[in-house]
């Protein structure tokens, strides 16, 4: 599978929002977390929209809460893609689809 510049945006997008971060505890870029979970999908054979949501998997209950959250889903709209919710995001005040 070729990826395409969407997820080249997402990628650009997910180290504009979590600039800065570090991994808790460690002097190691969050950024690294989410590659690696992009990663991992990707081997086990996710589609682009599951690897763009692998990249901002975190956004919304560590980049921003419910206005992120908003932000994101403007943004897939515009790409048809879907953002899948988790139980974490319940600190955001999202309930888990």
């Amino acid at each position: 599978m070729n990826l395409s510049p969407r997820f080249e945006q997402a990628l650009h997008y997910a180290v504009l929002i979590h600039a800065g971060q570090l991994r808790k505890g460690t002097e190691i870029p969050y950024l690294s977390h989410l590659l690696g979970v992009a990663s991992i999908a990707l081997e086990h054979g996710a589609n682009e929209d599951e690897a763009i949501g692998a990249l901002v998997h975190d956004a919304g209950e560590d980049a921003g809460g419910r206005g992120r959250i908003e932000d994101i889903r403007q943004r897939c709209r515009r790409h048809r893609c879907r953002l899948h919710r988790r139980r974490s995001c319940s600190e955001t005040g999202m309930a888990e689809t």
